[in-house]
Parts: structure tokens; C-alpha cells; sequence
């Protein structure tokens, strides 16, 4: 008796460490998968568009207001293009766990292209975002919508604790916000946040112009 169970505990012995092993390559086989997701294949991911309201008959384009009805959460709101480094990103309308997976995020407190105030736009550092590390004063950064095209100038950066703010504050100028966290190469939760500021420089419609 004693020696079945010896055999036992030798044998249960063994399994933890495969059981272990197991549950270990199942973490990093999601964890990769996830990855992929977030990078290779987030430009062919089927994601619903926003899609405006119809105009009214009469109107111009400068007399109806953009983004109505609203976007909902994890719509699709447009593509940040970043033309120096050949990078397009997917944009979708919320700022929560599940939409950043998705791609980069818009804070709904925050006002939409074309609105005339800061549009905040935030993304995972080692994904979708890696690309702020390598933006430079005066690059480019045009944001397709179903309007048009909205053209910005990066004029730069700072890094910031989590609880600053500031950089979410309204401005009286259209500007485009890009948030992401940092250093870039951390490992786990980045303590700070990397900011980087631009310059409207023109929309498809003359009412966005400085």
C-alpha cells in the first residue's frame, strides 16, 4: 500500500511541472495571438464603421454639424496616417480596455476633427503607438474620417504623470493630442505617459482654419 502510494506522489510529482509548462504555453500562445491582433493584422480587422447623418436638402456642408449622431463605443471613427514613417492606425470612438485592443482610442470627452478643440487620441506603447517614439517636430499626422481629411503638425512632446490633467484640457484651437505610455521599453505598467502635441493645419472645410 505503501508503495502505490509513493508511485502516486512520484507521478503527481511529475504532472505539476507539465501542467505548469502547459498552462504557461497557453498563456503565451494568447498573449501572441493578442499581439498579432494589435499589430500585423489591426488594418484587416473588421471593425464597425461610423457612418454620418444624412444632410438635410439645402444645406451646405458648413452648416451642418459634424459627428452627428455621435459615434458609439468601438465604431470605427477614421485611420491616423503618420506619412514619415509609412504607419496607419485605425481609430475607434472609446478609451476603455476592450477599444484599445482594437486600435488607438478617442476619449469621448474630447472633441472630435473638424470641432474646433483638442481631439485626445491614445494608444498601447507596443503596438499601435510605438510609432510616437519616432515622431519628430514638424512631422505630418492626417486623420482620414468619413469627412475628409484632417491635417496636423507635430510641434512636441513631454512626458507627464497619469494624473496630469492638463493635457486633456480643452484648447480654443483645434489641435490633435496622441498619448501613450512610457519609457517605451518598459516592462509591465509604464508609470508615465508620453505625450505628443500638435498644430491644425487644415480640413476639408474652411471653418477648421486657424
Amino acid at each position: 500500500m505503501k508503495a502505490k502510494q509513493m508511485r502516486r506522489l512520484a507521478l503527481g510529482a511529475r504532472a505539476v511541472p507539465l501542467l505548469l509548462a502547459l498552462i504557461g504555453a497557453v498563456m503565451a500562445g494568447d498573449a501572441g495571438w493578442a499581439y498579432l491582433w494589435e499589430t500585423a493584422w489591426v488594418n484587416h480587422r473588421p471593425l464597425p464603421a461610423y457612418q454620418p447623418g444624412p444632410r438635410a436638402i439645402g444645406q451646405g456642408a458648413n452648416d451642418v454639424p459634424l459627428w452627428m449622431p455621435p459615434p458609439q463605443p468601438g465604431q470605427k471613427i477614421g485611420e491616423l496616417v503618420f506619412p514619415a514613417e509609412g504607419v496607419r492606425v485605425p481609430v475607434v470612438q472609446g478609451d476603455s480596455w476592450a477599444d484599445l485592443a482594437l486600435g488607438a482610442g478617442h476619449d469621448p470627452a474630447s472633441a472630435l476633427p473638424g470641432q474646433g478643440s483638442i481631439v485626445y487620441v491614445a494608444g498601447h506603447r507596443d503596438t499601435v503607438f510605438h510609432v510616437l517614439s519616432r515622431l519628430r517636430v514638424g512631422d505630418l499626422v492626417e486623420f482620414e474620417t468619413a469627412y475628409g481629411t484632417f491635417t496636423y503638425q507635430v510641434t512636441g512632446a513631454q512626458i507627464v504623470p497619469p494624473t496630469d490633467t492638463a493635457v486633456t484640457a480643452p484648447t480654443p484651437r483645434e489641435t490633435l493630442t496622441l498619448q501613450t505610455c512610457w519609457p517605451f521599453d518598459y516592462i509591465g505598467f509604464a508609470p508615465l505617459r508620453y505625450i505628443v502635441h500638435t498644430r491644425f493645419l487644415h480640413g476639408p472645410f474652411s471653418t477648421n482654419r486657424d
